[in-house]
C-alpha cells in the first residue's frame, strides 16, 4: 500500500475518476439530445459537422464512462497494469474528444457560409422531396418562423419560389401558420402577413445552431481537460507504486 503523498495522489485519482464519470454521462446525454431532438435541421444545414461532432461526443461519453470505472478500481487496488491501461485509453479518448470539441467550435464559425444557400435551394423542393418537406414542417413551428428573408423582402415571400404556393389561396406552407385548425390555416395561407409567423427561419436557426455548437465544443474541451488531470494523476501513481 502506498503511503504519504502517494496516498493523496491515489484518492485524488479516485475523485478525478468520479468527476470524469459524471462528465462522460453528461457528454453522452448532450450528444443524444442533440441528435434525437434536432436531427430535422441536418437537411437544411448544408454541413454535417454539427451531427458528426455530436456523434463523436456520444461515443466518447460511453467509453469514458466505462473507463472511469477501470481508473477507480486501479487507483483503489493500486494495480499498475490497470493504471497503465487506463492512462493509454484516456490519452486516446483525449484526442477523440478534443477533435469532437474542435469540430463543434469550427462548425460554429462555418455555419453561416452554407446554411443560407442550402435553405434557399431547398424551398423549391418543398412538397417534392419528403426529407426537405419534413425538415421545413418541423423547423417552422419549432422556431415560430416562416421562410427566409431575401433582398429585403419579408421572409414569407420566399415561398413564391415554390410552385405550390404561387396561387392567391395558398401562399405559405401550413407549418407557417400560428393556429392549426382548418379554418385558421385556410385564412393564414391566403393572407400570411397577418396570420403566419413572421420571423426569419435562417436567423432563428443560425443563432440556435451557433449557440448549441458552442455548448458542444465547450463540453468537449472541458472533458478533455478533465482527462488530462486523470492522465497526470494515473501516471504519478503508477510511478509511486513499488
Amino acid at each position: 500500500m502506498v503511503e504519504g503523498f502517494a496516498k493523496v495522489i491515489k484518492y485524488a485519482l479516485f475523485l478525478a475518476n468520479v468527476i470524469i464519470l459524471v462528465g462522460g454521462v453528461s457528454v453522452f446525454a448532450v450528444g443524444v439530445w442533440t441528435l434525437a431532438d434536432r436531427s430535422f435541421m441536418e437537411r437544411l444545414l448544408g454541413n454535417d459537422l454539427y451531427v458528426t461532432s455530436a456523434a463523436i461526443l456520444i461515443a466518447t461519453g460511453v467509453v469514458v464512462t466505462v473507463i472511469s470505472f477501470l481508473g477507480c478500481f486501479g487507483a483503489i487496488k493500486e494495480v499498475k497494469c490497470m493504471l497503465l491501461t487506463f492512462f493509454i485509453i484516456l490519452f486516446m479518448m483525449f484526442i477523440v474528444v478534443l477533435i469532437g470539441g474542435i469540430l463543434g467550435y469550427v462548425f460554429r464559425s462555418e455555419v453561416e457560409k452554407q446554411m443560407h444557400q442550402e435553405m434557399l435551394m431547398s424551398v423549391p423542393l418543398y412538397k417534392n422531396d419528403t426529407t426537405v418537406t419534413d425538415a421545413w414542417d418541423a423547423l417552422q413551428p419549432y422556431f415560430k418562423c416562416c421562410g427566409i428573408a431575401v433582398n429585403y423582402d419579408q421572409s414569407q415571400e420566399v415561398w413564391k419560389r415554390n410552385s405550390n404556393f404561387q396561387s392567391s389561396d395558398k401562399r405559405v406552407p401550413e407549418s407557417c401558420c400560428r393556429r392549426r385548425d382548418q379554418a385558421s390555416v385556410r385564412q393564414c395561407q391566403g393572407d400570411p402577413g397577418n396570420y403566419a409567423y413572421d420571423k426569419d427561419c435562417y436567423m432563428e436557426m443560425k443563432d440556435f445552431v451557433k449557440n448549441h455548437a458552442l455548448i458542444l465544443g465547450g463540453i468537449g474541451i472541458g472533458i478533455a481537460c478533465l482527462l488530462i488531470v486523470g492522465m497526470m494523476l494515473s501516471c504519478a501513481l503508477f510511478l509511486m507504486i513499488n
